[in-house]
């Protein structure tokens, strides 16, 4: 039997998307050009954001948060959810002064957040170096085991109904004969008749677009996880973050930034960004960008020195112009649907992701406005 949609990308946006839309009665197929998860969706630390904004991505942030929880209890495998808070820390008093603005906003738009002195964040995160102006903590930060979801919601998807095909490269998109609707997909394992076609292909979204005509404006943008030996208890909060980039003078890169991000899962690994760079689709590891981003990690941690690292990775994470998602209609070739663009937050914002995609498909009225997500607004 046909699937009604098929889905191009086995990440967690397109996982996401498979398991909502299955949810809906409607009949998916997946089709991923390696394993899944193997792009973006392998190389990141798994945070929720929390709401730090008002906009479209603070709606977001807020329902993904709200969908994580439940995710938790009804996927058929332990995703490793946790909620300890994110805590934005404020180096010097120039950035303390964005925070109070920052947190300023975000509750007067109904969100949780509360500004620290800097005794209070030493208090919250003792390893803390002890002379940062301040910070800002977002109660509902949180965390999840990317591997663990993705598989939990193919299974969770395969148990209704859901397709997935993996080591299949997707060769080309055909259209009607006016150019006007999706009729099938060419795979290197054969042809997918299909009237539907979700392109979440993650930082490879530009080529899916461009078989149909379409310009979806992604481009890649490295990033590296360092993941440690496990250690005792070092972080309390979900997330530890500082605001703001640094560029990576030790690398010798003037393009690389640098900032401190880590995360301690329940193995006691600790998870250790950030960095960002376009270098285009190399994937490769760079000693002089561990050395930068070690740096960076110990002028905020430096009791950590002793702690050893065992490996690092870097993934490709779709960028877009305006650092907005894109989750729209083509508007232009019926049945061609756009879920890319996330950045560094396709992990935190798959369900809602994967929920929308599925009221579109299905005709549902949508949980969030989609008009600042929309394609059409790099045309306008």
């Amino acid at each position: 039997m046909c699937p009604d949609v098929v889905i191009i990308g086995g990440g967690i946006i397109g996982c996401a998307c498979a398991y909502y839309l299955s949810l809906e009665g409607v009949r998916v197929h997946v089709v991923e050009k390696g394993a899944l998860a193997s792009g973006a969706s392998k190389a990141g630390e798994g945070g929720i954001p929390a709401p730090e904004r008002p906009g479209i991505r603070a709606k977001m942030a807020e329902a993904a948060g709200s969908m994580y929880r439940a995710l938790a209890a009804e996927l058929p495998l332990d995703i490793e959810y946790q909620q300890e808070g994110t805590l934005f820390i404020a180096e010097t008093e120039e950035d303390l002064c964005v925070a109070k603005e920052d947190c300023r906003l975000i509750r007067a738009h109904g969100y949780r957040c509360e500004l620290l002195d800097s005794q209070e964040v030493i208090d919250l995160e003792p390893n803390l170096a002890q002379d940062v102006a301040g910070g800002v903590f977002y109660a509902d930060g949180g965390r999840i085991n990317p591997h663990l979801v993705v598989l939990g919601l193919v299974e969770a998807a395969r148990r209704h109904g859901a397709a997935i095909q993996t080591f299949t490269e997707v060769k080309g998109i055909e259209l009607s004969k006016d150019g006007g609707s999706v009729q099938a997909v060419a795979t290197t394992a054969g042809r997918i008749p299909v009237a539907a076609v979700v392109n979440a292909a993650g930082a490879w979204s530009g080529s899916i677009g461009r078989m149909v005509g379409l310009e979806v404006p992604i481009v890649p943008r490295k990033g590296y996880v360092l993941v440690t030996e496990p250690v005792s208890r070092l972080i309390h909060c979900t997330t530890v973050s500082e605001m703001g980039y640094t560029r990576a003078a030790l690398s010798g890169d003037e393009e690389l930034l640098v900032a401190l991000e880590v995360e301690q899962p329940r193995s006691g690994n600790l998870l250790i960004g950030m960095s960002r760079e376009f270098v285009g689709f190399d994937c490769a590891v760079s000693p002089q960008v561990i050395s930068a981003m070690v740096a960076r990690h110990l002028r905020f941690f430096p009791s950590n020195t002793g702690v050893h690292l065992i490996r690092a990775y870097a993934g490709l994470r779709p960028y877009s112009p305006d650092n907005l998602p894109i989750i729209s209609e083509a508007g232009t070739i019926e049945g061609f649907y756009v879920a890319t663009g996330h950045e560094g937050e396709g992990q935190g914002m798959a369900p809602i992701t994967g929920k929308l995609v599925a009221q579109m498909i299905t005709g549902q009225k949508p949980d969030l406005p989609l008009g600042d997500l929309s394609l059409s607004r790099f045309t306008k």
